[in-house]
């Protein structure tokens, strides 16, 4: 397939497919495109966390109802971290920031004698605008946009946001304050 592509023999072409004609398909924009074999490539849907079935002292968790803190935890929801990487760079940069958020986040359990932290909204958090857990005007990929209505969402402030960029977090998430009022410790 690749020779096929580089030899100019084969094309990609991104759009919707109006209906298969006797010698290829036509595409929405109506254009007619010969074609000896189509490969459909439709995208996949997301899960919230594979799917597992969540509970915080015996209550279901309904991730639609939750924000996320600094991408990483879930307000409400204790001693869970996840990783989910940056749609425009390398998922190993975040991972690396996110480890070491983490690792900060543990010593500073120790440090206090905490065997739990949940992120919990503060006072003044509580009425702030709830965005979708990614901004169709910064990515809008198929597979996301398909899957908004399942996954948490994102505050409009830090630290409820996922800035979801490299440059940013890479200074912001170092720094950031494990003791800022947002994280409960017990």
């Amino acid at each position: 397939m690749f020779e096929s592509l580089r030899e100019g023999k084969a094309s990609i072409v991104t759009d919707t497919i109006e209906e298969f004609t006797e010698n290829g398909i036509r595409v929405s924009s109506g254009e007619e495109i010969p074609a000896d074999v189509v490969v459909t490539a439709t995208g996949f849907n997301m899960s919230v966390l594979g799917d597992v079935a969540f509970t915080v002292d015996g209550e279901p968790v309904d991730f639609t109802e939750r924000v996320t803190w600094r991408g990483i935890m879930i307000s409400g929801v204790p001693n869970m971290a996840y990783v989910f990487g940056y749609f425009r760079h390398s998922w190993t940069l975040r991972v690396d920031l996110v480890a070491d958020l983490v690792s900060r986040l543990l010593e500073t359990m120790t440090d206090k004698g905490a065997t739990m932290v949940r992120p919990t909204l503060r006072p003044e958090d509580e009425g702030m605008e709830v965005r979708p857990f990614s901004d169709p005007e910064n990515f809008n990929a198929g597979y996301v946009m398909r899957s908004q209505h399942i996954l948490f969402k994102q505050g409009d402030r830090e630290p409820w946001t996922h800035m979801m960029e490299h440059e940013e977090e890479r200074e912001i998430l170092p720094k950031a304050d494990l003791d800022d009022g947002t994280l409960a410790y017990s």
